[in-house]
């Protein structure tokens, strides 16, 4: 993610502190002053600004986001133009395949989750509408990746710090641009357990007829249950035929 040439520091704190309400779903001045190593007073300083503008509320000792913040998520969500066409087909793979569904959009040099289904046997994940991951271990993160302007897929690979998440995770730039281009060519993108250990998946771009991305949908599920047969012919049929709607549709907005 790019950083700010000329950061505004007491924004940069307030940031900090709502991420800290965020990942803790609530906290007091001293345990929020301890993470963001700044003083109780200035903490609090910006905790009732930040409640004031109804973007925290307290709850006791404990501060928590306040509702307005699904404010701004509903607003920043409907920037996204096909958001209603995608998550009609999203329920619809989650319900045929049983699985989890995803529809995914880049943003940073991240993949961001708009919105997510579960089918009947779907797994529990970490993952969350709003939930934010490098794009180098997923299959929508490359399937973006491998069909974004080559301009802007060289620098966001050129920023990403290459973690092992798991031992199937792919590490290496030259490895990852030759799954890239065979990504291009099938049109379709895969994760063997490359974000978490024995969850596999299938992803696919969304693009209009001008090959802009708009985002990727996908399904993954527990390797035990998506065997090859499954994960790399009746989950894709699905997508292609999930992407295809959204794309049809796509000239009509």
């Amino acid at each position: 993610m790019a950083e700010a040439k000329n950061p505004v520091q007491a924004v940069q704190r307030t940031l900090e502190i709502v991420d800290v309400l965020r990942d803790t779903d609530g906290a007091r001045v001293v345990e929020i002053a301890e993470r963001v190593g700044m003083s109780k007073g200035t903490v609090h300083c910006h905790l009732a600004t930040l409640e004031e503008g109804g973007y925290v509320v307290k709850d006791g000792n404990e501060y928590k986001l306040g509702l307005r913040v699904i404010d701004l998520a509903h607003h920043a969500k409907n920037r996204i133009d096909i958001y209603d066409l995608v998550t009609e087909q999203v329920d619809s793979l989650a319900e045929e395949s049983g699985e989890l569904a995803l529809f995914t959009v880049e943003e940073g040099g991240e993949g961001v989750c708009l919105y997510m289904a579960t089918g009947e046997a779907a797994v529990k994940t970490e993952v969350y509408v709003g939930y934010r991951n490098d794009l180098y271990h997923t299959a929508v993160g490359k399937a973006m990746l491998a069909f974004m302007p080559a301009e802007r897929r060289d620098r966001i690979i050129e920023e990403t710090t290459f973690e092992a998440i798991t031992p199937n995770t792919i590490i290496d730039e030259v490895e990852l641009r030759e799954e890239l281009e065979s990504i291009r060519e099938e049109g379709l993108a895969y994760n063997y357990s490359e974000s978490i250990h024995g969850l596999v998946g299938a992803g696919a771009p969304i693009r209009d007829q001008d090959g802009t991305v708009y985002g990727a949908i996908s399904v993954i599920g527990p390797a035990r249950r998506m065997d090859n047969e499954r994960l790399e012919n009746d989950i894709p049929e699905m997508i292609r035929r999930a992407v295809n709607i959204v794309e049809i549709n796509i000239t009509s907005l």
